[in-house]
């Protein structure tokens, strides 16, 4: 296989990854849902795990190459979620909720999956696809591959940049927003006695916080542009160094309610 040959296939099988993660989570959340880190319709990690269960799994029998496309998928899938959420604080998948995971960026039964796919992959997928990628002229597959990367690599440019700037401009707003709650819950207190300002406070934290979060956004002029609402659609969920950030969660989907609210206004 050609450096050519491999950058189409990565893109190919990073497409068919997505569709297969957009189909998902769409089904299963009954509304439209875009999947992956980036803006585009690919998810990068299913390419490279298909060019990695091909390079590995040719050659191998069956079995060999299931043991070997889970393990290297479970490693893959790990190191990804921890760079990920190390650079961003951000999670783009979870498996908390799944048996046998670890730390919740993987989980057996995915591994398990992943296997699979693996052995699907390379004894049976690929020769499929490669075929007609190998009976292309060799103009064409340099053209294909240039184009495809510096598409990608925009792409991948603007989302970092997007997402960047959205997380330091949250960080700044979480304090604020961690602040107002906190005088809520003061002036609760200084109201009503101190029982029942606890009692009111569980019962209405939840509204009361998106409420406030709310007024600290529109009261910080608080924006994001389509760019960084594309991105941030796709984030499972935000995270602090040790730990969930409820409040950043919230101010997440604040921005993304006020967004779809002005969007609306708009199209009006």
């Amino acid at each position: 296989m050609t450096i050519n040959e491999a950058v189409i296939c990565f893109f190919l099988y990073s497409f068919f990854g997505w569709v297969y993660e957009t189909a998902l989570v769409s089904i299963r959340e009954k509304q439209w849902s875009n999947r992956g880190f980036l803006i585009g319709p690919i998810c990068p990690i299913y390419g490279f795990g298909a060019l990695i269960f091909i390079f590995i799994g040719t050659g191998l029998n069956l079995w060999l190459t299931f043991l070997v496309c889970m393990v290297s998928s479970a490693v893959l899938e790990y190191g990804t979620a921890y760079a990920l959420e190390k650079f961003f604080h951000a999670s783009w998948w979870d498996y908390s909720n799944m048996p046998l995971n670890l730390n919740g960026y993987i989980c057996l039964p995915a591994s398990l999956l992943f296997g699979t796919a693996g052995v699907v992959v390379s004894h049976f997928l690929q020769p499929v696809v490669f075929g007609p990628i190998q009976a292309l002229p060799d103009a064409v597959q340099n053209l294909a591959a240039l184009l495809l990367t510096a598409v990608v690599s925009a792409d991948a440019t603007l989302t970092v940049s997007s997402l960047s700037d959205f997380v330091g401009r949250m960080k700044e707003l979480e304090e604020r927003a961690n602040q107002a709650i906190a005088d809520k819950y003061d002036e609760l207190e200084s109201t009503v006695s101190g029982k029942l300002a606890n009692v009111k406070a569980l019962s209405l934290s939840s509204a009361m916080k998106d409420f406030i979060i709310e007024q600290e956004l529109k009261s910080a002029n608080f924006k994001v542009n389509w760019l960084q609402s594309s991105a941030v659609k796709t984030i499972r969920s935000f995270k602090n160094e040790g730990g969930h950030s409820e409040n950043r969660n919230r101010i997440k989907d604040a921005v993304l309610r006020l967004a779809k609210k002005a969007k609306s206004i708009g199209n009006n």
